[in-house]
């Protein structure tokens, strides 16, 4: 049995319009990675047919997708700790289909092929492009990555990028408690923290007003992760 390499893990609460709209596609791009995966799609309690419509994709028994369903809302965090521990990969994918592009993860693995010391992988929004419609959040990415470059002596310029990709072995060590938005942080320092190697590539990025389903809130999801931040390097 071949060895799998990514496990990439999509997290979806109240998504209907962008299933409809791009899961389809994604699907058949996946299919000519150049890598070995598999894809787990969790599903996080929604209420809009999202639920129906992955667990109709389910029914069709498609190759390399594994499905989760929650009985109730975990938050983001909480479901990628479920996927992960169903996950088989050498690496984790944190990959959030609605503002990023699945070609990518094509050039992220060029990159963790050539240099396999690599541990922890960002994709960066900041180092090419400013896409962001909301000043607020891209002020808030810049000084928690900031924050976090100035407490772990990391040198990246976007902590906040959703294609995140570390390897499972080294994430098996950590007691991660975060189980909403702050928790790819939480991994994130604590991979820094404890000397693992730390790096970013440059993606493109679509970003989505709240109208179209934008979920993340500045100041109140900001407010959790700066304290994770604080709590990853003091505890």
């Amino acid at each position: 049995m071949q060895e799998i390499k990514y496990s990439i893990i999509c997290c979806y609460y109240n998504e209907i319009n962008l299933l409809n709209n791009k899961f389809i596609s994604f699907v058949e791009e996946v299919k000519n990675f150049p890598f070995s995966y598999e894809v787990i799609l969790c599903d996080n309690n929604s209420n809009d047919g999202t639920t129906e419509y992955l667990r109709e994709l389910k029914n069709k028994n498609l190759e390399k997708l594994k499905f989760i369903f929650n009985d109730k809302n975990l938050g983001k965090g909480g479901s990628i700790k479920k996927a992960i521990d169903l996950s088989l990969g050498k690496y984790i994918v944190i990959f959030d289909l609605d503002e990023y592009l699945s070609k990518d993860l094509i050039k992220a693995d060029t990159i963790l092929t050539d240099n396999n010391q690599i541990d922890f992988l960002v994709g960066t929004r900041l180092r090419h492009q400013k896409k962001f419609i909301y000043k607020k959040n891209y002020y808030g990415v810049r000084i928690m990555t900031m924050l976090i470059n100035y407490l772990y002596n990391t040198r990246i310029s976007d902590a906040a990028g959703a294609t995140k990709i570390f390897k499972k072995s080294v994430y098996s060590n950590f007691n991660i408690s975060s189980s909403g938005f702050d928790f790819e942080f939480e991994v994130l320092c604590k991979f820094a923290k404890q000397g693992y190697q730390v790096t970013e590539f440059p993606i493109e990025y679509y970003p989505r007003s709240f109208e179209e389903g934008k979920k993340l809130r500045a100041f109140k999801d900001g407010s959790q992760i700066l304290k994770t931040i604080l709590k990853s390097y003091f505890i």
